[in-house]
């Protein structure tokens, strides 16, 4: 018998076998959490993978070494706030020494890591360090400058105006 494939001979055997293909599922995009995210819970999750990446590098240049904090010298790592030490600091690293730090972080990126962690390992290690402490207080020191402004105008023409309404018969 010859079991080899003759040109046409498939089209016999595959006509009387129908097989029934289920319709391709549509690929619906993955909602992403972070899009529902309030304000104040973005910046909590922001500042929880920067503190990720800071404590990674103080340990990278070994801040640990000669640190105020005995449980960090102990440990051999950085154990402390990571953040405040590395933004005290960051200005006594070498610079090829900060750069190959910069690309080492980059690459050591976990593969599931989320949009905040991932951003945080793609920053310099100079901009990982604190946020400005000052900018909440700045923006309700504003909110609260115009408030006050306002006032003062209001409270400060009112007398004028009165002023100025008696003089005149």
């Amino acid at each position: 018998m010859d079991h080899r494939v003759k040109p046409g001979g498939d089209e016999k055997r595959k006509a009387g076998v129908t097989m029934s293909r289920k319709p391709a599922r549509k690929v619906s995009k993955r909602k992403d959490t972070d899009d529902d995210l309030t304000p104040k819970e973005w910046q909590a999750r922001h500042d929880a993978a920067c503190a990720i990446v800071a404590r990674k590098y103080c340990d990278i240049f070994e801040f640990w070494r000669d640190c105020r904090y005995k449980p960090c010298r102990s440990a051999r790592r950085c154990i402390g706030d990571a953040r405040h030490c590395l933004d005290q600091r960051w200005a006594s690293v070498p610079y090829d020494l900060g750069i190959t730090a910069d690309r080492r972080m980059s690459a050591e990126t976990p593969p599931n890591a989320d949009r905040f962690l991932w951003g945080a390992h793609q920053r310099a290690h100079h901009s990982v360090g604190k946020r400005n402490p000052k900018l909440p207080d700045n923006r309700n020191r504003r909110e609260a400058g115009k408030e006050t402004t306002t006032r003062e105008t209001t409270t400060q023409a009112t007398p004028q105006i009165e002023a100025q309404a008696k003089s005149q018969p």
